[in-house]
């Protein structure tokens, strides 16, 4: 959600010394910022500190830090909270040397926006490109501002892991990864819907991605496919993973990383969502998408795992639904070849 404001930063800045300032680890299942963003064009060097750390001598230790580097200019891309917590970074930022402070939420909007008529929640690329139009504007229709910039190690990974699919056969790639029980459709539904996909997409070939313990039932799902196959979770990083989804015709995830990793390289995508937020915060972007989520009356409830409602937001989404909405972008998409060697 925050890469557009990642490349507004170095087009503003193109010539700065750019310092990540980033909490390690975000949570257990999270990629480093570093692994998403790469190491090559968005900043210069990465500035970690505790998760969740209130420790004053740390927090000391770092106002030094920054100051040592003689850090004039800050843009915060964090979550706004609440106004206590953004003063308290704001005079945090000062103390650090910072002269220029952009992007800290100052309106009511930047807290967060709901439509009263729809009830969606805005969109959270949207909320945080609107943060930094002190810097100008974020076209977000702009491929331009969805760019991982892959290196041509990271495409060529990518390619040697595909080296044995056939180049005049379009490729399926699904992840059935999530950090959270709230948002995992669950395994019975993923069976069946491999079992009926590889009927629907004939000749097709599929690649599974995500962590290495997501490898086992990764397998299964390969046998439930049947068909041409190769399970590579926990053997790419998360740019290698979106090398390879930019070879993909198409993506079929939860509402985790992989879907936006998808959407980032224009890869169209069938999201398969709980309602533990309200509906477009966290969709991933583009026009190509369909999402499926179904708005229950404990919509919005922002719960990791959920036992009293048994997840019936999202065990109510059908396998045929999602099928039908494979269906659909298959229909209107041309399918991607991958390149030949």
């Amino acid at each position: 959600m925050a890469l557009p404001c990642f490349h507004k930063v170095r087009d503003s800045f193109p010539d700065a010394n750019i310092t990540l300032l980033t909490n390690q680890p975000i949570m257990a299942k999270a990629a480093p910022l570093q692994a998403v963003l790469g190491n090559e064009y968005f900043f210069d060097r990465v500035l970690a500190y505790p998760v969740g750390t209130r420790n004053p001598l740390v927090l000391l230790s770092l106002i030094q830090k920054i100051r040592a580097l003689h850090i004039d200019t800050v843009v915060n891309l964090t979550a706004a909270r609440t106004k206590k917590s953004v003063l308290r970074d704001q005079l945090f930022f000062r103390a650090a040397g910072a002269k220029r402070l952009i992007g800290f939420p100052s309106t009511p909007e930047d807290f967060g926006v709901t439509d009263p008529v729809t009830g969606e929640q805005e969109w959270e690329a949207l909320k945080l490109a609107r943060r930094l139009e002190e810097l100008g504007p974020v076209a977000l229709d702009d491929s331009h501002y969805w760019d991982m910039r892959l290196t041509v190690a990271e495409r060529n990974v990518a390619a040697e892991a595909l080296a044995d699919f056939s180049p005049h056969s379009p490729m399926l790639a699904i992840s059935i990864g999530t950090k959270l029980q709230a948002n995992n459709w669950g395994n019975e539904n993923w069976i069946a819907l491999m079992q009926q996909l590889r009927t629907t997409l004939p000749g097709w070939q599929l690649v599974t991605l995500g962590a290495a313990e997501e490898a086992a039932f990764s397998d299964t799902l390969l046998q439930a496919w049947g068909g041409v196959g190769r399970n590579l979770c926990g053997k790419m990083s998360p740019r290698e993973s979106a090398a390879v989804l930019q070879q993909a015709s198409l993506f079929i995830g939860h509402d985790s990383g992989p879907i936006h990793l998808a959407a980032c390289v224009d890869t169209p995508c069938v999201g398969i969502f709980a309602a533990r937020n309200l509906p477009r915060q966290w969709y991933p972007r583009g026009a190509n998408n369909q999402i499926i989520y179904h708005r229950v009356e404990c919509a919005g409830c922002g719960l990791e795992t959920c036992i009293v409602q048994q997840k019936k937001c999202i065990l109510s989404i059908t396998v045929a639904e999602v099928q039908q909405a494979v269906q659909k972008i298959v229909s209107t998409h041309q399918p991607r070849m991958l390149p030949t060697a």
